[in-house]
């Protein structure tokens, strides 16, 4: 069907037969029922097209119902920039998805770099990983991580305004490792005493409620990471280094612009990844034998989308939740300040050699957020901001991986 539908799509309507065979490459259709949604914030990797049935498209209040045999199903359901807006499938649907960096690499007439273009390649088995993947969790069947225990506990319990310290000890000491680490942090330099404490209770007490509550969550999340039996526990326990080096650096960031709490920047640096768990849980139970490479092609477009999911199923904040949505995607001048700490991170962190090759690619100097709170990039385009605080982000890199 795409393939009788691709010359009249506006878009497209004055590529060579040639682009178009090029574009197809990277098409893929999906069905959807009644009810399936879609939000042009997570689809902006794609050009996506109503060629059956109807969507209700929505902008803040106003909303039209688009028909796949309409002269307005020509067009894409959302424009490259557009952040608000969303469709709902009011019949079952057939759409179909197509790359817009592709798409844009060949209106540029292919000047752009052909690493660019195999890069987001993906694969006919990757595109049925991406759709399986992409469906199951709309209809809410993907299985999601869970929060580890301690840290669910302690959510729950602080949703009283009267929960006192003692109880949070308490259940903070059911998970040892997190105790003992929580204990380390409160004596660090970092936490400003001269005076150490021993007991957990006094940790709880100099940290705060709050503050303890995001640490507990940090801390606890390399039990989630972390799967020795997983078959890609080595992509894994990179995601996690990685993640704890980018949260080091999140908090140095906050810290220095003064523009959001250091802590909770530390939470969104070491989260912001984690849409990749049951993706790669899907992966491994369907096609154990794919490689970390072809998954890391579907981590790249799908685990902005399934991080929102995780995030509500865990109750986190809204920030963190826009943290871990939006802070791979493209630049929204409109981002609470705490996805762009997050985004000028992961655009900052050092890449070892096995890193994934398609994450944060964008350069320091492309990123307004830099100048938009107040950091200055030195001659060769590193931030100062993290290399005068190297001894700080090592540190905090130790507290939490």
């Amino acid at each position: 069907m795409i393939e009788e539908r691709l010359p009249q799509l506006r878009p497209f309507a004055d590529l060579s037969e040639r682009a178009r065979d090029k574009l197809l490459q990277h098409a893929r259709t999906m069905t959807v029922d009644p009810g399936f949604k879609l939000h042009a914030r997570d689809e902006f990797r794609s050009m996506i097209f109503l060629l059956e049935g109807r969507m209700i498209l929505a902008n803040g209040r106003n909303s039209v119902m688009l028909k796949g045999d309409s002269s307005e199903a020509l067009n894409p359901l959302f424009d490259s920039h557009d952040y608000r807006s969303h469709a709902i499938a009011a019949a079952r649907s057939t759409l179909a998805m197509l790359d817009r960096k592709v798409f844009e690499t060949l209106v540029d007439g292919g000047s752009q770099d052909s690493v660019e273009v195999s890069e987001i390649e993906l694969s006919d088995l990757e595109g049925e990983l991406f759709s399986s993947i992409y469906t199951h969790a709309y209809s809410g069947e993907l299985v999601l991580p869970q929060l580890p225990e301690v840290a669910l506990h302690l959510q729950q319990a602080l949703k009283d305004p009267d929960v006192s310290i003692a109880e949070a000890t308490r259940i903070i000491e059911e998970d040892p490792s997190v105790a003992g680490r929580l204990l380390s942090v409160a004596n660090s330099p970092a936490m400003g005493s001269r005076r150490e404490v021993a007991r957990l209770q006094d940790a709880v007490a100099r940290l705060g409620l709050e503050r303890t509550r995001q640490l507990v969550m940090a801390l606890a999340m390399h039990q989630v990471f972390i799967h020795r039996d997983s078959p890609y526990h080595e992509l894994l326990e990179r995601l996690w280094r990685r993640s704890a080096r980018i949260a080091a650096i999140s908090c140095v960031l906050a810290d220095q612009s003064e523009a959001v709490d250091p802590q909770t920047a530390l939470l969104a640096g070491l989260l912001h990844r984690v849409g990749a768990l049951p993706v790669i849980a899907e992966v491994a139970r369907r096609h154990p034998g794919r490689t970390p490479e072809e998954v890391e092609r579907v981590l790249f477009r799908l685990e902005g989308l399934i991080g929102e999911l995780v995030a509500r199923q865990w109750d986190l904040a809204s920030d963190i939740m826009d943290a871990i949505r939006d802070s791979g995607g493209p630049e929204n001048p409109e981002a609470p300040v705490l996805t762009d700490i997050v985004r000028i991170a992961r655009a900052a962190c050092p890449r070892d050699a096995e890193d994934d090759p398609l994450a944060d690619r964008i350069p320091l100097a492309d990123l307004r957020a830099v100048e938009r709170l107040g950091f200055v990039l030195d001659e060769d385009g590193s931030l100062p901001a993290i290399e005068s605080a190297r001894q700080e982000v090592e540190t905090l890199i130790r507290q939490v991986a």
